[in-house]
């Protein structure tokens, strides 16, 4: 007696491949040639790879996404984007016909994207959902796609089954476009499994988790579900209720507006290294990875890299930044470079009012601002002070307590938040200011490279007694 198999059907392996059969109902239909083009635009860049199809709980890939919702796009009318352009301006007076026509496709393809935490036991996996298997932890992926359903959308998305990690180039693709996935997601859904009201939801495993910090910030709408699926409050947009976005705060010590408006880029790197230096990732290299779309900076994916992942985050983020306060760190350095720390948690805390250059005039700045990756190490401008001869007072931050010491009193200090007045290649520190500063010692084993950095448990400033004036030294680090 033959054994026959089962025959599965795949999702195209290739996204642009448009070899598989229209889905019954949806004929090749004509419509405006601009609202075609940016739909097909659209589907094909700034979707995720795979969705789930909520109502039967399948993966569809970009095609079969186009084949879905052909007919939808094609009912569009010039009335339809002369309204959406119209209430567009009320908002954004610059708004043109094609921001029209690409909210009306958002608003036509929306997805919800879950944010959780893993199990320890396991989730339903990429071949999981493809194979119709109901593994351990498919009863959270059905809840959330009822949930998704709720605030109508028929597409959803979940890191645990709709990325192919088998494929290298899927997996980087998707790593490096999760957080504009959030970000144009019409609902994240974030599922709170420890919580059971916003009086303890600060307590919750999920504010401890690296993944989960881009997944707070880059979402315009969120709506929180505590044990058993309930939800935190009822309103539609959780990042709406103040209740909810201060306590959030609180847990996480991200300030209102950003946990509302969060803008990524490479400002204030510093202030975001510190959200991310009390959270942990299974694999060693999410520590970096978590974090590209929240600086926007573009780096390989390449697991099995270690640690070498953060500094190669930090080399991208030090191409487009000039903030002094990115050497606010202690501990461990990296094994490429002594610039910067191995993993966010050496990042330490600043005073605000001495780390602020908000009110700084145009014309004054601190500290360098051409930083630059070379050859050598890290390229940058200091103002030396020869600890030994008692020009200043040192001290060690404890948490955000400054202590007294002397235990580095054989070192010099490389101040790197001087001030500068003009262009005359002089730094100045001003008298009872704290200054940030790196410990320095001459290289025994090569004098050519001048100076070598010392490492401190805990980040060290000096302050002078009177304003100290002095040219700038150039070390690499």
């Amino acid at each position: 007696m033959g054994i026959k198999g089962i025959r599965v059907k795949l999702p195209p392996k290739d996204p642009n491949d448009t070899s598989g059969p229209d889905l019954a109902g949806f004929s090749s239909a004509s419509g405006i040639p601009d609202v075609i083009r940016i739909f097909n635009t659209y589907v094909q860049n700034e979707l995720p790879t795979y969705l789930i199809h909520v109502p039967d709980k399948r993966l569809v890939g970009r095609n079969e996404v186009k084949r879905m919702f052909r007919n939808s796009i094609a009912l569009v009318t010039e009335e339809d984007i002369h309204s959406r352009l119209v209430a567009l301006r009320e908002s954004c007076p610059t708004a043109e016909r094609q921001d029209a026509i690409r909210d009306i496709v958002k608003d036509t393809v929306k997805f919800a994207v879950l944010s959780h935490r893993w199990l320890d036991s396991g989730e339903p996996t990429f071949y999981d959902i493809l194979k119709s298997f109901k593994p351990y932890g498919y009863e959270k992926l059905v809840k959330f796609c009822e949930k998704a359903g709720e605030f109508g959308c028929r597409l959803a998305w979940s890191d645990t089954c709709c990325i192919n990690k088998d494929s290298s180039t899927e997996l980087e693709e998707a790593i490096r476009s999760m957080f504009k996935w959030y970000r144009d997601a019409h609902i994240c859904i974030a599922y709170l499994s420890d919580t059971t009201s916003i009086d303890d939801l600060h307590e919750d495993v999920w504010f401890t988790r690296g993944w989960t910090l881009q997944e707070l910030l880059a979402p315009w709408r969120m709506k929180f579900y505590v044990g058993n699926w309930q939800p935190l409050t009822s309103d539609l947009n959780d990042k709406e209720n103040f209740q909810v976005i201060t306590a959030l705060s609180r847990a996480t010590r991200i300030p209102l507006d950003d946990l509302r408006h969060f803008r990524p880029g490479i400002r204030n790197v510093h202030e975001k290294m510190m959200w991310a230096s009390t959270r942990t990732t299974t694999r060693i290299e999410d520590e970096a990875y978590s974090l590209i779309g929240i600086f926007d900076v573009s780096m390989m994916v390449a697991y099995g890299e270690g640690r070498r992942a953060f500094y190669r985050l930090m080399e991208a983020i030090v191409h487009k930044c000039d903030e002094w306060q990115i050497f606010a760190w202690a501990g461990t350095s990296s094994s490429d470079s002594a610039a910067f720390p191995d993993s966010p948690r050496g990042y330490r805390p600043l005073n605000t009012a001495d780390s602020s250059d908000a009110l700084v005039p145009s014309t004054v700045w601190r500290g360098d601002q051409n930083i630059a990756m070379t050859k050598r190490g890290l390229n940058i401008k200091v103002l030396l002070v020869d600890l030994s001869q008692q020009e200043a007072t040192i001290y060690e931050k404890i948490g955000t307590t400054d202590v007294q010491t002397d235990a580095y009193s054989n070192y010099t200090a490389g101040v790197v938040d001087y001030w500068c007045y003009d262009m005359s290649g002089d730094g100045v520190l001003q008298p009872g200011q704290e200054h940030l500063c790196v410990l320095l010692r001459p290289d025994p084993h090569n004098p050519y490279t001048g100076w070598r950095k010392v490492m401190t448990p805990n980040i060290v400033t000096i302050r002078t007694e009177s304003k100290l004036r002095r040219t700038l030294t150039p070390v690499w680090l």
